[in-house]
């Protein structure tokens, strides 16, 4: 096969041309971008599922506007993630999930008030200017932030590493449309965002350096060390796919970069030492909800090891449109998700017929993406046995995780490697890629219909197919060309086109009549420390969007030991509760029974109890909700509420 050569020259000439020309060519797109952030946040819009029917007052007349339905896949968006961020807005203060669990602030993002955590945090931080801003404006700046940093420093960061920005533009749409970051509510998004953005901001900070200036290089690496500091929260696993990778990969291309070491010193320094000292200090501060987390039953300190996984579930991800309107067979529409992890096939071409690619400091960062893919795309693809358990930070990931998102790192890679073709590329290099890819997602996609989606079509197989094809053989033929970005960009978009609906405002969760009682609840338990039970899931998550303190509820980093043997003194049911990333119900049982802990999932404790032994062991239970009429001497019926179609009885204590 013909190898396709780049010059040193024509490298060198193109990259000064493009540095100097597109940097300003993309300021429209960056503009519109902003625009577009601008427009969400006021109008309130964002693709959250918390327009579920069970989370509506009567779900056959919702309030607010919402184009497309909620998927009831994203349980832990709208029962966790966005009731947080709104219990966070209506307190000012940390969320009231249930007071039986640890502070899950790193699990969540957000601050308890701790100095380093609440600018670490900064987005869950944000939040309070809900206290002078409509919630709604709010919650959507919040939503948007991470999708907002990574078209902003993306392409930035392409630029900075010796690539261009075009690709990174087209990287960043990969990343946004693979229907991992769509399925998972934007998390792929969110953990590898801030790392980017901290990543372009040590770049910056070098290249001001170099030229003898001194505070807006200094301030940016303290911005970019916050930033990297927040790399060890959230989702951890996803974090290290993700976040890790383009953080090695910038401090590998500032080292190998030729020039003076003291604007490397400087730039790495200043923004490693204020990573350090910014992540020691948040995760000091969160030390009890870490350590409550490593001690549970589910997940504990879990180790993995590297399996293969399904030929369907690495290179599927162009061929899941139809999930958008069917069930698969077997999984769930999140289990299934990946990101674009074809792209290391198409990336693998490249490298095999590009015989020039200028001095190794040049491709750093390439080397770097490249070795990172490689090997998480081994820990799922390989069995690794039980050595593998014991490999460093490889067996935090479960490989299932893994193969759901380093298509991401693929993307990333390809786009660099795209940016290294010549201007003129000669056929065959396109055609065999474009082949390639092609028969590779038709193979995939068929092991999807075979084996999880049984009633897609022949056809879908086939467009599929021809659309990676396609895809490929444009951007690899004409790569100083935007349209075929701007195709590949469109055609990524139809695996998920719908499947996340538009909603606009809060919906139930603020502005029902419901929301509302429990708001004024809300502020009144607090400032008496009082707390609420309920035995119904979705009311909870409504207790907790308006800020009623709880005993039910959110349970994420583990239990809070002490609180619990309050119901439990000798601990003798901890098996039950001790678990985390996971909910605590309650079930009102009659006067007399005996109180029964029971875990039916690995995620969820259930408690029966009687509501007057529950008051007895826990003094400032002010209220209890109840999907059923009580009769229990200890209680004084209060009101009636509605919420998820049916009628709540909520009970105060005499």
């Amino acid at each position: 096969m013909t190898a396709i050569a780049l010059s040193a020259p024509e490298l060198a000439a193109r990259r000064k041309s493009f540095f100097s020309q597109l940097g300003k060519k993309d300021n429209p797109l960056r503009i519109a971008v902003i625009i577009l952030y601008i427009a969400a946040v006021v109008l309130g819009a964002t693709t959250s599922s918390i327009g579920m029917p069970t989370l509506r007052e009567n779900p056959t007349a919702p309030l607010g506007l919402q184009l497309g339905e909620a998927s009831p896949i994203r349980s832990d968006e709208y029962n966790a993630f966005s009731p947080i961020v709104l219990s966070i807005m209506a307190t000012g203060a940390a969320p009231t999930t249930s007071v039986l669990a640890a502070p899950a602030d790193l699990t969540h993002r957000y601050s308890s008030g701790g100095f380093f955590e609440t600018l670490v945090f900064f987005d869950s931080s944000l939040l309070y200017t809900a206290s002078f801003l409509p919630d709604a404006m709010v919650f959507a700046a919040h939503w948007w932030l991470p999708a907002l940093l990574l078209f902003l420093f993306l392409p930035t960061w392409f630029e900075q590493v010796g690539s261009s920005r075009r690709w990174g533009w087209m990287a960043a749409f990969l990343i946004a449309l693979s229907p991992a970051a769509s399925w998972w509510t934007m998390m792929p998004i969110q953990l590898i965002a801030y790392t980017i953005a901290g990543s372009s901001l040590i770049l910056s900070a070098y290249r001001r350096f170099t030229a003898h200036q001194r505070v807006v290089p200094a301030l940016q690496c303290l911005a970019a060390g916050i930033l990297i500091a927040g790399l060890p929260s959230f989702y951890i696993p996803w974090s290290l796919v993700l976040g890790l990778p383009m953080l090695v990969a910038t401090v590998a291309w500032v080292i190998a970069h030729q020039g003076q070491w003291k604007p490397k010193l400087l730039a790495l320094g200043c923004s490693g030492l204020t990573a350090m000292i910014f992540a020691a200090g948040m995760l000091w501060e969160n030390r009890e909800g870490i350590n409550a987390l490593l001690q549970t039953v589910y997940p504990g300190s879990r180790r993995s090891t590297g399996t293969a996984q399904s030929f369907a579930l690495l290179f599927g991800a162009p061929g899941l449109a139809p999930m958008q309107d069917m069930l698969p067979v077997g999984i769930n529409q999140s289990e299934l998700s990946t990101a674009f992890t074809i792209t290391f096939v198409w990336a693998v071409l490249l490298v095999v017929n590009l015989n020039f690619f200028g001095q190794l400091r040049e491709n750093i960062a390439i080397i770097v993406v490249a070795i990172f893919g490689l090997l998480w795309l081994l820990w799922c693809t390989v069995n690794f046995g039980e050595r593998g358990t014991s490999i460093p930070l490889l067996n935090y990931v479960q490989p299932a995780r893994a193969a759901q998102v380093c298509g991401i790192l693929g993307s990333i890679l390809v786009c660099l490697l795209l940016a290294r073709l010549p201007r003129k590329v000669n056929w065959k290099l396109p055609l065999t890629a474009a082949a390639s890819c092609a028969v590779v997602t038709a193979y995939a996609v068929s092991s999807l219909q075979l084996s999880y989606l049984p009633e897609m079509s022949r056809s879908s197989i086939a467009a599929a197919a021809f659309a990676v094809g396609l895809c490929v053989f444009c951007a690899t033929k004409f790569p100083s060309k935007v349209w075929p970005i701007v195709l590949t960009s469109v055609l990524a978009a139809v695996p998920v086109y719908s499947a996340n609906p538009l909603l606009f405002g809060l919906g139930d969760l603020r502005d029902s009549e419901t929301a509302k009682y429990l708001s004024a609840e809300g502020k009144r338990a607090a400032e008496t420390n009082g707390v609420w039970a309920s035995d119904f899931g979705p009311f909870d998550t409504v207790m907790l969007a308006n800020g009623v303190p709880s005993m039910s509820g959110l349970q994420r980093s583990g239990p809070d030991t002490e609180q619990w043997k309050k119901l439990d003194p000798d601990a003798s049911h901890a098996n039950e509760w001790n678990r985390g990333g996971g909910f605590i119900h309650f079930q009102w049982a009659t006067t007399g029974e005996p109180m029964t802990f029971e875990a039916p999932v690995p995620d969820t404790t259930v408690v029966r109890i009687d509501p007057c032994d529950l008051k007895l062991r826990w003094p400032n239970l002010q209220a209890i909700s109840s999907s059923q009429s009580l009769d229990a001497a200890c209680l004084i019926p209060e009101r009636t509420l509605t919420w998820s179609g049916k009628e709540f009885f909520v009970y105060k204590f005499q």
